[in-house]
């Protein structure tokens, strides 16, 4: 049955009080049309139990603005969303259309540290995230009393005489629901094998992220990337996020976390009062044998607040360093590869403190 307003419903009950579904849940299309996002395509959807969150096909199907009643989980950086138009490949320049979001995708043959692979150069996180999609399609219909609602895109990453990538995407929530599913499907469509580096780069921002957020999650262990990540406390600040600091530089921390028999893990960010007196926490729910490595971004720098946690096939240190240490995960030719991420928003200390004590029965 639905949920809404606090109730269970059958679809009856509800369609006698509606003349048209979007007038408690859907998804609207529209598209930008100014400055440098003009032309992207954007599927808004509001799920009627307080989350809406902006997909944008003309992004490679990441997911920019998303809230839940009124207040920000993700980070908007200050580029603004660009059209692919924008998009540059050399070195560091895949920052200068990094809008951010609540998801950008990194990938598909590359992602992490611009590096240099069997002679090529490769630029920072790769092209799948300026990628826009083909074959959209939006579907909001009835599945018994249940009202969902799906939205899906091809994305190619393809070389002329080189790869030949498909990334298909579906994102799936329903009428109610505080979070939403994301499907995967890669295939190598070749005939050669092809490196795999996805990491799903979550960003969280203000107020969601603040100085009483706090990371929770089965985490065995946490490394340092560099040296700057272990300046000061380091690894010990981890999990914890200070007020807004000026110049701060970026740390990095990859966590091995713990799974259930299945490889089912998670991660999750909680802050116990948003400055309003009330909670708000998200989870991401993941599966550690499809995404083995976990990438924390820690970067509470005054005027660009905001923390990554980024479940992903690889960390993010680059291509070349990868393959020269014997990391580099491959995808034969004519295969797939299937990923699902469940993201959920928390909104009460008592589903915060189910998530802590599930935490510490996987550590067990």
């Amino acid at each position: 049955m639905a949920e809404y307003l606090g109730r269970r419903w059958k679809k009856q009950e509800l369609i006698s009080l509606i003349g048209d579904p979007q007038q408690i849940a859907g998804i609207t299309r529209c598209t930008l049309d100014e400055g440098k996002a003009a032309g992207v395509q954007v599927l808004q959807v509001n799920t009627g139990g307080g989350l809406q969150f902006n997909v944008l096909p003309g992004r490679g199907m990441d997911i920019a603005g998303a809230y839940f009643q009124g207040n920000a989980l993700g980070f908007l950086s200050p580029t603004g969303i660009t059209s692919p138009a924008y998009y540059e490949e050399p070195d560091l320049g895949w920052l200068r259309s990094f809008y951010a979001g609540l998801l950008t995708t990194c990938g598909i043959t590359t992602a992490g540290a611009p590096s240099v692979d069997q002679g090529q150069s490769f630029g920072l996180h790769g092209r799948i995230s300026n990628a826009a999609a083909e074959d959209i399609s939006v579907e909001q219909e009835w599945d018994g009393d249940e009202y969902r609602l799906f939205v899906k895109g091809k994305m190619r990453e393809a070389k002329a005489m080189g790869e030949s990538l498909l990334l298909t995407r579906t994102v799936e929530t329903q009428l109610g629901a505080r979070g939403f599913t994301i499907e995967d499907r890669i295939e190598n469509r070749g005939f050669e094998e092809q490196p795999l580096m996805m990491l799903y780069h979550f960003n969280f921002g203000f107020p969601l992220l603040g100085a009483k957020a706090r990371v929770f999650g089965p985490i065995r262990e946490t490394v340092a990337r560099d040296e700057e990540a272990r300046k000061d406390r380091g690894v010990e600040e981890a999990l914890i996020f200070p007020e807004p600091i000026q110049g701060y530089q970026e740390k990095v921390f990859f966590h091995n976390l713990a799974a259930d028999s299945k490889g089912d893990s998670f991660i999750a960010l909680l802050n116990r009062d948003i400055g309003n007196g009330k909670p708000l926490g998200m989870i991401l729910r993941f599966n550690t044998k499809e995404l083995p490595e976990l990438t924390e971004w820690k970067m509470p720098r005054r005027g660009f607040y905001v923390m990554g946690l980024e479940p992903g096939t690889v960390t993010p240190v680059g291509r070349g360093p990868l393959r020269e240490a014997g990391k580099l995960p491959m995808l034969a030719g004519q295969t797939e590869y299937r990923i699902r991420i469940r993201f959920e928003v928390l909104a009460s200390a008592a589903e915060m403190e189910r998530i802590e004590k599930e935490a510490e029965g996987l550590l067990a």
